[in-house]
């Protein structure tokens, strides 16, 4: 397997879901790229730490990129974990007139999650053929 090919599809995903409704509420919806500029917020209010799942992404992301897989393995699965605590969140500042509350999580999510699947696959994937730090991308 070429090395880029899923740090491509991963960066493809992660970027469309940017672009995605990610929460329904209120009678609107929340984009997932405001959720990746202010989603950070809502762990002060201890309403959700998933935001934190994107630096731990972002880690592995580099990892698989020089070949740690390992590392990338673990920060992988760690964001898909962190990600998931989505679903505790019950309320979402859209502006300063007040919180809405969350009725349901909308296609960015899974989308965003898929990012860091296919990473994760990807990793347990070189690990599995023994791909080292010292192979070239042409001889996997």
């Amino acid at each position: 397997m070429k090395l880029y090919v899923p740090l491509v599809a991963s960066a493809l995903a992660y970027i469309v879901a940017l672009f995605l409704p990610a929460l329904y509420g209120g009678g609107s919806h929340v984009i997932g790229f405001v959720l990746l500029v202010l989603g950070w917020v809502q762990s002060h209010h201890g309403e959700c730490y998933a935001w934190f799942a994107n630096p731990v992404f972002f880690v592995g992301f580099f990892a698989f990129a020089l070949r740690r897989f390992k590392v990338s393995l673990c920060c992988t699965a760690l964001a898909c974990l962190i990600g998931l605590d989505t679903f505790r969140a019950t309320v979402f500042s859209l502006n300063e007139a007040g919180n809405d509350a969350i009725e349901h999580v909308g296609a960015a999510f899974y989308v965003w999650q898929l990012s860091f699947i296919v990473l994760l696959l990807a990793s347990i994937r070189m690990m599995s053929i023994g791909a080292s730090p010292t192979l070239r991308d042409d001889a996997v």
